[in-house]
This record gives structure tokens, C-alpha cells and sequence, in this order.
């Protein structure tokens, strides 16, 4: 009897981590190109632009897919969230570029609104055995730093063991570096610290039979609908700042420039990342890039 308790205990405190990149998704809401192109092949066309995609990849491969790969702890699922119309020359490419990601899933879906592709996407992946699930979300423009992962299980499973996380709830890191790359040859490395609730790495912890999802609600009006834990004492995440932007930037100006000798030394040591290689970009980072837009 005793046995069977302890096991018990243990599958309840089973915590699975699972995180998702939309890679050039074809959702029907949420991103500025479904805005601009509501008929699905105008919207893949300027998904797949060949200019875009091949800024996008290169993002993925400098910035995100890295980052996962130079984690500490690997024991985590990464689901790469496409269209199932994505044309098979960038299908391979992105196997390529992810290959070497722990857990790595690429999983195609159709045309949907985000929330209900990402739950599908997600629910795929979870293992009905864990106790508990942490589901975070990142652009793949952006990176999270080489222990996102074993601080994210560190401290769910403190909430956890302290009967915190009884319903879902959000665990957000909420410092990090902005790298503004305005294609002018100005390109900086910004600390910043934000008041509210991050995509970069914005987690959900939740019980296994009460999960809460992405994209319900904007990751900034979290404090409304979830408790919150958010951590501003480390730097754990970049997020690049370009003309291939979906959302707007309004928080550079409260930040602190890092001069080039402690940007070298953050950026290998949080996220190892060549600062010089982002002060100075290279080939079509260094231009100014836009999405197919009507405005």
C-alpha cells in the first residue's frame, strides 16, 4: 500500500516540459500577415516569399534552434508548428536546421485559428503519465538562454512540491536582451527588463488534468486570468528587433546598451552566441527586411 502511494506521489510530481516555435504557420488570426492576406494562397505565398523565408530561416538557425541545442538539460520536446501546405524545399530545410534539437517534433497542421493549431499541436506531445506539464512558447527570431530549461523545471517543481500549482499558472522570466538590428549598421545589444508577462519562453505549468493553453489570452494580459510568477534577476532571453516584426516595440528606450566587451561576455556565457556577429551582422541580417505587407 505504501508502494503504490509513493508511486503515485512520483507520477504526480512527473513534471513534462514541451515547448513550440510557429514556423511561418498559416494561421487564420493573430499574426499580421493573416490580417493582410485573409485567402490562405495569397497568405502562403507571402509566407514563403523566398526573401522572408530565407531571413527567417537564418533567424531560426543563428538565434532559436541554437539555443535549444545548447541547453543544459535536454530532457524537454520541441514542436516546430507548420502548414501542411509548407513547400517540401523548406520542409528539409527545416529538418536540417533543427536536427539536433532534444525532442524535436516538426508537426504540419491546416489552415486554423492559432489557439485551437497550438492545442492540437501540443496535445499531441503530452504524455497522459505526467503529473503535471510546463507548455512554453518562443518566436523563431528569438532565443532563450542555455538553463532556460533546467531553471523552468527547477521551479515548477518547487511550485509543485508546495501545492502551487493547483490550476494553471504562468512562470515568466522577464529580463532579457533585445538585439536592434535596424539594418543601418547600428546594431545594439539592449538589457531590459519588462513589467509584465513575456512570449519569450512565456510558460504555462499545469496540472495534467487542467491544462491551460497559449493564445487564449495575449501573454501581457496573463495577471488577469492565471496566477503569476515572474523572475526579473537573470537575463533569459533574446529577442531580435527587425523590419520582419510582427508585434511593435515600445520598451527600447528603458533598457541599458551593453558596451561590446560585456555584450561579448553575455551573450557567450547566457546563450552561446557571438556577440561581434550581432553587433556587426552579416549578409542578409544586416538588411533592412520586411513581410509581404499591404501597409
Amino acid at each position: 500500500m505504501a508502494i503504490t502511494s509513493l508511486m503515485q506521489d512520483r507520477a504526480a510530481l512527473k513534471n513534462q516540459i514541451i515547448g513550440i516555435v510557429p514556423f511561418s504557420y498559416a494561421a487564420t488570426d493573430r499574426f499580421q500577415a493573416a490580417r493582410d492576406h485573409q485567402d490562405e494562397a495569397q497568405l502562403l505565398r507571402a509566407l514563403f516569399d523566398e526573401t522572408r523565408i530565407a531571413f527567417r530561416f537564418r533567424m531560426l538557425e543563428l538565434l532559436n534552434a541554437h539555443s535549444f541545442k545548447a541547453q543544459g538539460d535536454r530532457n524537454f520536446s520541441m514542436i516546430y508548428l507548420v502548414s501542411e501546405r509548407m513547400p517540401p524545399e523548406h520542409r528539409r530545410r527545416l529538418e536540417e536546421i533543427v536536427s539536433g534539437v532534444p525532442g524535436v517534433r516538426i508537426i504540419a497542421l491546416p489552415q486554423m485559428p492559432l489557439a485551437d493549431a497550438v492545442r492540437r499541436a501540443f496535445e499531441q506531445v503530452i504524455d497522459p503519465d505526467a503529473g503535471h506539464v510546463s507548455l512554453f512558447r518562443l518566436d523563431d527570431d528569438d532565443a532563450l538562454a542555455v538553463d532556460f530549461i533546467a531553471s523552468l523545471r527547477r521551479r515548477a517543481r518547487r511550485l509543485i512540491t508546495a501545492g502551487l500549482i493547483q490550476k494553471p499558472t504562468v512562470l515568466s522570466a522577464t529580463r532579457g536582451i533585445y538585439w536592434k538590428n535596424d539594418g543601418t549598421g547600428r546594431s545594439q545589444l539592449i538589457d531590459i527588463c519588462d513589467r509584465v508577462p513575456l512570449s519569450m519562453g512565456y510558460t504555462i505549468v499545469s496540472p495534467r488534468e487542467d491544462i491551460g493553453h497559449h493564445y487564449l489570452k495575449g501573454h501581457r494580459d496573463a495577471a488577469m486570468f492565471y496566477p503569476c510568477f515572474m523572475d526579473p534577476s537573470r537575463i533569459m532571453y533574446v529577442r531580435s528587433v527587425h523590419g520582419d516584426n510582427d508585434g511593435g516595440i515600445s520598451n527600447l528606450n528603458r533598457g541599458r546598451v551593453l558596451e561590446a566587451g560585456r555584450a561579448r561576455e553575455v551573450m557567450r556565457r547566457r546563450f552561446d552566441l557571438d556577440a561581434d556577429l550581432l553587433l556587426a551582422p552579416e549578409g542578409a541580417l544586416a538588411g533592412k527586411t520586411f513581410s509581404q505587407r499591404t501597409s
